[in-house]
């Protein structure tokens, strides 16, 4: 008998094991942060000084910006509270998502800002108190989810695996808790699809269609109803009638320590548009301690809905030296013509030069530095209390900003 039951409980064991599942995988859970202030005096258009404090896009300092993940192989979210001005909420990714087989994820969330594609040119000013015109995310390629700090509720499914890349996006029109959604007569004005492919020994094309009521560039909307489109990097006289973007863009790679995109931009209807194309370069190339950057920007307006015949230029140069010991000097030159400055426009719009040297010291986790920065109209991204540049457009400012960073 207590051979049978030797047995039989034998045979259960080995029945239970075989219709067993495995343990699910313990989940990476991370908690980061990344902030960044900029203590910093200026002069007033008439006469005194401004002090004030924030980062560098605008006078909230980012005292906290937080990111907050958990992932397993197939599921994962990812949430940054921050707390610009002295009180929380939300910022940049807060999104979840599934990856049922290697490489395809399924997003959705509040702001999903997946920068698998994007195209970046931060450097120089742009890591300082930033020139009210200055440009530097996304400039030759939007990323997928876009959102410019803005609540953008998307959907998509992306694929990134062996050099072959796509992605299909859609964005609900509703931009706030419990508003309604954007009513649009064509299912393509709220749509991003594109695709990647990365030549082996050479550089990555990519390519995507912009509906209409996706951003842009960190916050401007593809299409704006009530002032015409922002869907170039200097802006447009469009007619107000809804149109697409085409984005192509190329990485290089093939050059050692040479790191270049180049991008093109169309819209869909040329004459709402306003613009006929938009054409962009980043380029990086590291000599021993040196780094030198290269942007350059360049809309061809065509003279409808009020605008002028003509090319809206801009960009800048800059130069980062690793002196050692962690320290490192900056600067750069920004400019930006008449037409850049007035969106289309060149009558009563000032030629834009802005020069910003400075010297930064890193540590483990952060860094302290100044600069001196100098601008020949329109002012910084912030200045006095009232978040103005200064009083002018068209006066000259000067600024030094001390800047405080930390990450872990």
């Amino acid at each position: 008998m207590k051979k049978v039951a030797l047995s039989l409980l034998a045979f259960g064991l080995i029945g239970a094991g075989a219709f067993a599942q495995a343990a699910p995988a313990a989940p990476t859970v991370t908690i980061g942060d990344w902030g960044r202030q900029l203590f910093a005096v200026g002069d007033v258009s008439g006469g005194g000084y401004w002090v004030n404090q924030g980062a560098s896009w605008y006078g909230n300092p980012r005292i906290v910006g937080l990111n907050i993940q958990a992932h397993t192989d197939t599921a994962g979210f990812s949430i940054t509270p921050s707390a610009d001005n002295g009180s929380f909420g939300l910022t940049d990714q807060n999104k979840a998502w599934i990856a049922p087989i290697p490489g395809l994820t399924f997003e959705t969330g509040i702001n999903l800002e997946t920068d698998t594609w994007r195209g970046i040119g931060d450097f120089g000013s742009f890591n300082w108190l930033r020139f009210a015109k200055e440009k530097g995310d996304s400039i030759t390629f939007t990323r997928l989810g876009e959102n410019g700090g803005t609540q953008t509720y998307s959907t998509d499914v992306n694929y990134n695996k062996d050099g072959i890349g796509f992605w299909a996006l859609v964005q609900n029109g509703a931009n706030s808790p419990g508003s309604s959604p954007v009513s649009t007569d064509s299912v393509g004005n709220s749509v991003q699809i594109g695709a990647a492919y990365t030549i082996p020994s050479l550089g990555q094309l990519k390519a995507q269609y912009v509906g209409a009521h996706v951003e842009l560039y960190g916050g401007d909307n593809g299409y704006s109803a009530t002032g015409g489109s922002n869907a170039t990097l200097f802006g447009t006289q469009s007619s107000g009638t809804e149109f697409g973007t085409v984005q192509v863009a190329f990485n290089l790679s093939a050059v050692k320590d040479l790191s270049e995109e180049i991008g093109i931009q169309l819209p869909t209807n040329a004459t709402d548009a306003g613009y006929v194309f938009q054409f962009t370069d980043l380029t990086q190339y590291t000599i021993d301690k040196t780094t030198l950057h290269l942007q350059v920007i360049a809309v061809d307006y065509n003279g409808k809905n009020g605008g002028d015949t003509g090319f809206g230029l801009g960009g800048g140069a800059g130069l980062d030296y690793d002196v050692g010991n962690s320290i490192t000097l900056n600067g750069d030159f920004r400019y930006r013509n008449a037409v850049a400055d007035g969106s289309g426009i060149a009558s009563g719009n000032e030629v834009f030069e802005g020069i910003q040297v400075g010297v930064t010291k890193g540590f483990s986790n952060g860094l302290i530095g100044v600069a001196f920065e100098w601008a020949s109209a329109y002012g910084f991204a912030f200045a006095d209390n009232t978040g103005g540049n200064s009083g002018s457009t068209s006066n000259a400012h000067w600024a030094i900003p001390v800047r405080f960073e930390e990450w872990f």
